[in-house]
């Protein structure tokens, strides 16, 4: 008998879900998720695909970085940590409600000077340690982390291992810059529970006009295909002018743009939704005739 009750509950429960809308044409609303890095936004996000657009290497010119901070748009502002304008413009950016990132040097495979503040192989855990907490304090207001070069750096994964466990303890976020198709960075920062993503659009490797225009075209094609894009971009005058143009065109096209915590937040639930779709589509497959049945 209680077996009997237990399968017409299965039965009617994958009727109801089974004639729920798909995920792919669902608008996600990152208000109705429970995650501490939204501090309580509430915005009804009715786009159907989204963009993350971070602005790398803050804090070196403080005009360019002014201009940077005024696009109209949810853009997160990535700081390097001991830039001369950083903490000046960083508190511009907060005080226009911008999300804002550590953006930290990392040693890179090509031996490239990092500035103040770089990480590299040859530290010991103690050194290692120390100076990334004070560049976790460098910058105010920071939610997350990303890397500045480090082609070498992310593909170490005891150096990563040191990086995500303190960041866990601060419960901030992590982006991997992917300098490196080796990296560790992302896979270990999963690994102890960070939100986590992975770039997916360089804007700006080529400054001119047509190279720029031809990366942000790919990266509303991204997220359209794949429902969200990371796109990383600099405060060069030219990249300035592209986006000032670009953004308006974007939103045009039915781009959202989010800040990195949200974009963070909409990708975990699709990753839940596509999941729980999966397992639904197996119960409701037919048992083949078998002996195992």
């Amino acid at each position: 008998m209680r077996l009997a009750v237990s399968l017409m509950a299965l039965f009617l429960y994958s009727l109801q879900v089974a004639n729920a809308t798909p995920v792919s044409s669902v608008a996600v609303d990152p208000a109705a998720i429970q995650n501490p890095l939204l501090e309580g936004k509430s915005s009804q996000v009715k786009a159907r695909y989204y963009i993350s657009l971070i602005i790398d290497d803050m804090g070196y010119r403080y005009q360019s970085g002014k201009r940077a901070i005024n696009l109209p748009a949810n853009i997160t502002y990535s700081f390097l940590p001991y830039a001369p304008h950083a903490r000046k413009l960083a508190n511009l950016a907060n005080k226009k409600q911008k999300e804002l990132m550590l953006h930290i040097p990392m040693e890179a495979t090509n031996g490239k000077k990092l500035g103040p503040g770089g990480l590299t192989t040859a530290m010991p855990q103690a050194i290692f340690e120390l100076e990334l907490e004070h560049n976790l304090l460098a910058i105010p207001y920071i939610k997350g982390v990303n890397n500045h070069m480090g082609s070498l750096l992310t593909q170490q994964l005891e150096q990563m291992t040191w990086l995500m466990e303190i960041l866990a303890t601060k419960q901030m976020y992590f982006v991997d810059s992917r300098t490196s198709g080796k990296s560790q960075a992302l896979n270990v920062a999963r690994q102890y529970g960070l939100p986590s993503e992975t770039r997916d659009i360089f804007v700006d490797h080529d400054l001119s006009e047509k190279a720029i225009q031809r990366q942000l075209a790919r990266a509303i094609s991204a997220a359209k295909r794949n429902g969200s894009a990371v796109v990383i971009a600099h405060p060069f005058p030219e990249t300035m002018h592209a986006l000032e143009q670009w953004l308006p065109e974007a939103k045009a096209q039915g781009v959202e743009f989010v800040y990195m915590s949200e974009l963070l937040t909409i990708r975990q639930q699709h990753r839940a939704q596509r999941k729980a779709n999966k397992r639904l589509t197996q119960w409701n497959t037919p048992l083949k005739p078998g002996k195992n049945n």
